[in-house]
């Protein structure tokens, strides 16, 4: 039996970035409100309630003082702003962009037609916690209507001004404003506002159901998109079944099934579509021990990163152990174009844990980029009989690897391996925690000498596009200051920093500047403050590539053996077109188009530890 978990199921972003932004506080204070379930999913619900999020409804929200209230994507009205300001409450704004944008429209669009005695018209659910935020801000007066015959609440004689709720159907919409068009006597201007995110995963899952001879629906039953996507899944595929945990699993369904597909909402968690899929493999282990797959390929790619060996060692013995052939693809993707592989056995990756850099060497391919390119690697692999890719590597890799199993339906599984630790589901890349030792150990030997000559020294650490290195080894290494790519900081702010501290009673000062800081690398900095306080004695020091090199350290070597077992494991389990990470240090599997899409952030909490200890 074959099973595959749908890769455009589960939280869309703005309910990812609520959960993270109530899971980052609940570490520190173990206490949260939030105004209403964060997610229509009970589990969901029940697992962060263990953790001290409490749900509160508006009234109870009223008589709150001085704490603290996540206002989770759905958004507010305007009112529950005012009543935060009145009583004190700290907001931790989790409202989802897409919905925000479309609040400041309504109310845009509200305070214009108001002049001609106008109606604001919403499609929507009555009494949904979006609808609710977008009728406040029309001060109570829009009209919200669920289908055609609600339109009778409109004066059609009147200016008309249609919205819709960001996850409401398309056909649904179009319906409302055909019906409107043809019936309206007066000024008539529509707004299609429904969240294509949302939207895309009607076809998505029209055509994930048809692959399958049974589709297990995971969903909260509170869910309105839940609801919506299964009846869309059931007119696909009649044998799909709706379930909010695997205890609801009926044996009888899988009868003569050799294909099962799990999906689930916007709202359903990953690790609950994990969890059901682990219920079936409990009752079908015989079936599921007849996987197609039968040689693999693994290949490092873009920038090397302490561990990717380990993480070889792993996927080698792990597909042997599973008595799978594997093969080495040598120079990543450029490899795999040129067919340059090689059979490992298990002897082949002895001795190799504890080695920096990567075995099988790493090349940005630009011929992978092209149609012509992968063309080229999918003969390759067909020659090679190889069924199945796992792929060592950053962003840019899992990009090719997304496009490559997109076109051809390989089964590709992604490992982190980068020292940028700035790949979204994952808390921590393989390189990122040998990276940042070397960085630590290169700054206290700089300090040491910065303290003998009473000097100030600008350290530029790697990280383009992130500053999680910097930010991390600026703690570690007790930096004066820290220039992140991800925080405006001026040059004005930075000598005002340094006139208080440095120059005022320490003996020396570093600043971190990651590589990508906006306001130029450690040099020009440098250069900067050099001009306007010649008094200060600088110096600049670039670590460079010494932060890739080294043995890996043991978190390093652990993470990397952990996620290579689990590479192959995800493979044999029929998923593809995932990332394996590490989330509360256990294996979670993220499809590529959401590792990809969206934007790991640095923790708020760490900048703010940083300002108060380099006083």
């Amino acid at each position: 039996m074959k099973i595959e978990i749908d890769p455009n199921a589960g939280f869309c972003f703005g309910v990812v970035n609520a959960i993270n932004k109530a899971e980052e506080i609940l570490k520190e204070e173990n206490h949260l409100y939030c105004i209403g379930d964060i997610v229509h999913n009970n589990l969901e619900v029940d697992r962060l309630k263990q953790a001290g999020l409490k749900s509160i409804d508006h009234d109870e929200f009223s008589k709150l003082s001085g704490k603290k209230v996540l206002f989770r994507a759905h958004g507010e009205p305007p009112l529950s702003y005012e009543t935060a300001k009145k009583k004190n409450i700290e907001i931790i704004d989790a409202s989802c962009p897409v919905v925000l944008n479309l609040q400041k429209r309504i109310k845009k669009a509200y305070h214009e037609i108001e002049k001609s005695n106008g109606q604001i018209v919403i499609y929507g659910k009555k009494g949904h916690a979006e609808v609710n935020g977008l009728v406040g801000q029309t001060e109570g007066k829009a009209i919200v209507v669920e289908n055609i015959d609600d339109l009778k609440l409109i004066d059609r004689n009147l200016p008309v001004v249609l919205f819709s709720q960001t996850t409401k159907t398309i056909s649904g919409f179009e319906k409302v404003s055909e019906a409107l068009k043809s019936s309206c006597q007066n000024e008539l201007k529509i707004h299609d506002t429904i969240c294509r995110k949302v939207a895309n995963r009607v076809p998505l899952i029209k055509e994930f159901a048809k692959k399958h001879d049974l589709i297990i629906f995971v969903s909260g039953e509170k869910s309105s998109n839940g609801k919506l996507l299964f009846d869309i899944c059931k007119k696909s595929n009649p044998n799909s079944h709706f379930i909010t945990c695997p205890d609801e699993l009926e044996l009888n369904w899988f009868a003569n099934s050799k294909s099962v597909g799990v999906s689930g909402a916007t709202s359903t968690p990953t690790w609950l579509m994990n969890e059901t899929i682990e219920k079936i493999k409990l009752n079908y282990k015989e079936e599921l021990n007849m996987s197609r797959i039968k040689k693999i390929g693994v290949l490092t790619s873009g920038g090397d990163a302490p561990g990717m060996n380990a993480a070889i060692r792993a996927v080698v013995r792990t597909a042997i152990f599973n008595k799978l052939e594997v093969v080495g693809i040598n120079r990543g993707y450029e490899g795999l174009i040129k067919g340059d592989f090689e059979h490992m056995k298990s002897y082949d990756v002895s001795n190799i844990i504890q080695k920096g850099g990567t075995i099988l060497g790493s090349a940005r391919s630009q011929d992978f980029r092209s149609v012509e390119g992968r063309k080229k690697a999918h003969e390759q692999m067909l020659a090679a009989k190889m069924d199945a890719l796992v792929v060592i590597g950053g962003d840019g890799t899992f990009s090719g690897a997304r496009i490559f199993t997109q076109e051809y339906d390989i089964p590709v599984v992604g490992i982190p391996g980068t020292i940028d630790n700035d790949l979204y589901g994952t808390d921590y890349t393989i390189g990122f925690d040998t990276a940042l030792n070397t960085v630590i150990d290169a700054v206290d030997k700089i300090r040491d000498t910065a303290s003998a000559h009473n000097r100030l020294f600008f350290i530029e650490v790697m990280g383009r596009d992130a500053g999680f290195l910097a930010l991390r080894s600026g703690i570690a290494t007790g930096a004066e200051a820290i220039l992140i790519p991800e925080r405006q900081t001026h040059t004005k702010d930075l000598e005002k920093y340094l006139a208080l501290g440095y120059k005022g009673h320490k003996n020396s000062g570093i600043v971190i500047v990651a590589e990508g800081d906006k306001s130029g690398g450690a040099y020009t900095i440098a250069g900067e403050i050099e001009k306007k306080h010649p008094e200060y004695d600088i110096r600049v020091s670039v670590l460079g590539h010494m932060q890739r090199g080294g043995a890996p350290s043991a978190f390093d070597r652990v993470t990397a053996s952990t996620l290579g077992v689990a590479a192959v494991d995800a493979l044999l389990d029929d998923q593809k077109s995932i990332m394996v990470g590490m989330v509360n240090g256990e294996v979670s599997h993220v499809p590529f188009n959401k590792t990809i899409k969206n934007k790991k952030k640095v923790k708020d909490s760490l900048i703010t530890i940083n300002d108060v200890l380099s006083i």
